[in-house]
């Protein structure tokens, strides 16, 4: 049954790119299914063993997905369940934003296994709890139909004669003439259904029509793969706007303040349902004292799916929205829950501070204790990350004067701006570790260089955060309604940090050279002195063209995005540590499963053998009863002598059994007498061995039982050429 699944996961390769997550979700069979032999093997009640592997299942899938909220790295917790239900959630939206072959992210590698522990379960208790391997072709139906269902041409006519095969297999083994007959009908559903499904079913739309990114689409971090849509070869267009200011707008997604070592990500995402968007609070320490300027965006979303909704910074009110959105207290992230933002049109009302430098020069460090996570560092980070700060804006007088240092430190030309180099580096992420290697190398993206910055700042005393969305994107004149409308496409995916200052509130800045625009500020009255490498006297700084596209890599080497993955030790975004991911194999994992199943050999042969008896004593054969008695008595280490008469061995074996037992034992001997001598054959009752078998096992106490499961000697002695244990004259 476990290559019978296997092969019908395999099929599933024409709709999933990459063959990791096939690894990870048999290596889920192989436990479900081996937990469900054990216990067979120490208890008859099958029942036991289906519930034992639904536990197991659970206990597997919380190990690999959620270690951090469980007790103990493996036993659920309510925290692990809302974990499972953010993993589901991102796989739903990783399959419908995806187009095929899709990238098994981590939320599709969890849907894989959950669906995978589930059709073991089942296949198990088809077989063993309800007496029918036939119904496990049901299952392995299901798996067959998935690639047709989403288009005609992507079944695969060798692996549908595989698993048909490995099921006759498993008929031939164990079914009764019923089932099989109840495996025809099921084939004949199959064959059915492969013909007819695809042409009542729609196909998945092609790729060069699916406008998509894996930040885009994003349920839960929207850092981590960010570089992967940058190197796309294929720029996709995302949405477009028009604005009734003179300038483009960032169009912020949502900002990312906890920054636990591993990557930088959001730490609340709950949104209240009385929150709605017809009326968002001020922005966090925005005061009186600041002028704003009061803008209209009016946005259309093109065909991309995303639980967060891009508006600019920061937003008051949106009109037009389809479906239910709420807005977040801390970051005012637009966020959604059933709803989804592809092809909606909105428009968006927001306040833009628009502070003078004076007065980000007289801004107070006077926080109160809700901005102490602003500060929160890493205990690994590295401490060139401080001390490149200590050495850059160390000296400043203020806070904004540290942060024109960090923001001109990164902008100053010691800096390259490469999609490329993190990759061959090794260091691609926001993590600590990375920002380490980015400093020395002095190479990156947007996420190292606003991730390096909003480190460097909290080590500072500055409160800072990391947002992502997009640039402005490029503008051209509508002829017909002669408005300015800007393009924004995955190439204008962005990441920037935004730093507090008290009395006019979070405040981005733009450390990634070439890339977006620099914040503009009302200037002083005069060139401040204490600076001087910069001109206050003057806008600070002047704004820079947004326009142009960055440098687009060879598209022959360019590593294709795929969807929102989240780190392997995080993919719930909510400290929960997973194990599996594309591009992030467990193979420690599967090592030590692969040293476990080796080990565990042995036991198997042992299983397939005793069932392969089974079904022969089944059929009216006496003689495999036998054979499994002598081999369950040397595996318990009870030693028969060769050559005994059934009779005689059954008053041997007797010793070793109770009453009931006995008794089931003279049946089986008799049965094989009649076989020998008789006219017509005796038909012995697979009951009968069953029952000799448990008593034995019973009587042969606890060490015995687990040392004859894990290293059955009879294995040994049957590859052994000998003489039979007993002949019939």
């Amino acid at each position: 049954m476990f290559l019978a699944l296997g092969l019908a996961m395999w099929g599933l390769g024409t709709i999933l790119s990459d063959r990791a997550w096939w690894l990870v979700a048999m290596l889920v069979a192989l436990i479900v299914m081996l937990s469900a032999a054990v216990v067979r093997q120490f208890s008859s009640k099958q029942l036991l063993s289906s519930g034992v592997a639904s536990v197991v299942a659970l206990l597997t899938l919380t190990s690999f997905f959620a270690q951090e909220s469980a007790v103990f790295s493996i036993i659920p917790t309510l925290d692990t369940l809302n974990a499972f239900a953010r993993l589901e959630m991102q796989g739903g939206e990783s399959i419908a934003t995806q187009s095929v072959p899709a990238n098994a992210g981590v939320g599709i590698v969890f849907l894989l296994c959950v669906g995978t522990a589930i059709i073991a379960v089942l296949m198990d208790a088809a077989a063993h709890l309800f007496r029918s391997p036939a119904l496990a072709g049901i299952p392995l139906l299901a798996l067959l139909l998935v690639p047709t269902s989403v288009r005609a041409d992507l079944g695969d006519p060798w692996t549908f004669a595989l698993v048909a095969a490995a099921y006759l297999v498993i008929l031939l083994v164990r079914s009764t003439p019923t089932g099989r007959r109840a495996a025809l009908g099921i084939s004949a559903t199959a064959l059915a259904g492969s013909l007819v499904l695809p042409l009542v079913l729609p196909s998945v739309e092609p790729q060069e029509n699916l406008t998509t990114s894996s930040v885009f689409a994003a349920g839960i971090n929207p850092i981590v793969t960010l570089g992967n849509d940058l190197r796309r070869a294929n720029e996709m267009v995302a949405l477009t706007y028009t604005t009734s200011t003179s300038q483009g707008q960032y169009l912020r997604l949502t900002a990312l303040d906890d920054f636990n070592g591993r990557s930088w990500k959001p730490s609340n995402t709950n949104v209240v349902d009385s929150n709605t968007v017809d009326a968002i609070d001020l922005p966090a320490g925005l005061d009186a004292s600041t002028p704003v300027l009061q803008v209209s965006t009016e946005v259309e979303v093109g065909n991309v799916r995303s639980r967060w909704l891009p508006v600019p910074y920061a937003p008051s009110q949106i009109s037009g929205l389809k479906g239910d959105w709420a807005w977040e207290p801390d970051a005012l992230a637009i966020r959604t829950e059933r709803s989804n933002v592809s092809g909606q049109t909105y428009t968006v009302a927001s306040v833009e501070a628009t502070p003078s430098v004076e007065q980000l020069l007289a801004a107070p460090q006077d926080f109160d204790e809700s901005f102490a996570r602003y500060l929160e560092l890493p205990n690994n980070l590295p401490q060139i990350v401080r001390t490149t700060a200590t050495d850059v804006a160390g000296a400043a007088a203020t806070d904004y004067e540290a942060a024109i240092a960090l923001q001109d430190y990164f902008r100053g030309g010691e800096f390259e701006y490469s999609e490329e180099t993190p990759v061959k580096e090794n260091y691609d992420g926001s993590g600590a570790e990375a920002l380490k290697d980015f400093l020395e190398v002095k190479a990156g993206y947007c996420v190292h260089f606003s991730s390096a910055m909003a480190a460097m700042a909290r080590s500072l005393d500055i409160p800072a955060r990391v947002a992502v969305g997009f640039t402005p994107g490029s503008k051209a004149i509508d002829p017909e309604s002669q408005q300015t409308v800007y393009t924004v496409t995955t190439y204008n995916l962005h990441a920037w940090p935004e730093l507090y200052f008290s009395g006019v509130g979070w405040v981005r800045f733009e450390p990634t050279p070439g890339r977006g625009e620099l914040p503009s500020f009302a200037p002083l009255s005069q060139d401040d002195p204490s600076t001087p490498g910069v001109d206050e006297s003057v806008a600070q700084p002047v704004p820079t063209s947004s326009s142009s596209a960055p440098p687009v890599t060879d598209p022959t080497t360019a590593p294709s995005g795929g969807p929102l993955a989240p780190e392997p030790t995080d993919p719930t975004g909510t400290g929960a540590t997973g194990t599996t991911a594309a591009g992030s194999t467990p193979w420690t994992a599967i090592v030590f499963a692969a040293l476990f199943a080796l080990l565990l050999t042995p036991c198997i042969i042992r299983l397939v053998q005793r069932r392969r008896r089974f079904g022969l004593v089944e059929s009216g054969a006496a003689l495999p009863a036998w054979d499994e008695i002598y081999d369950t008595v040397d595996d318990l280490g009870m030693r028969l002598v060769d050559g005994l008469t059934p009779r005689q061995a059954a008053a041997l074996v007797a010793e070793y059994v109770d009453d009931s037992a006995a008794g089931a034992l003279l049946r089986l001997a008799r049965a094989l007498e009649t076989d020998a001598y008789a006219e017509r054959p005796g038909e012995p009752d697979p009951a009968d061995l069953r029952e000799a078998l448990r008593s034995l096992r019973r009587e042969a106490g606890a060490g015995r039982r687990v040392r004859a499961a894990l290293l059955p000697i009879s294995l040994v002695r049957n590859w052994l050429p000998q003489a039979p244990k007993y002949e019939v004259h």
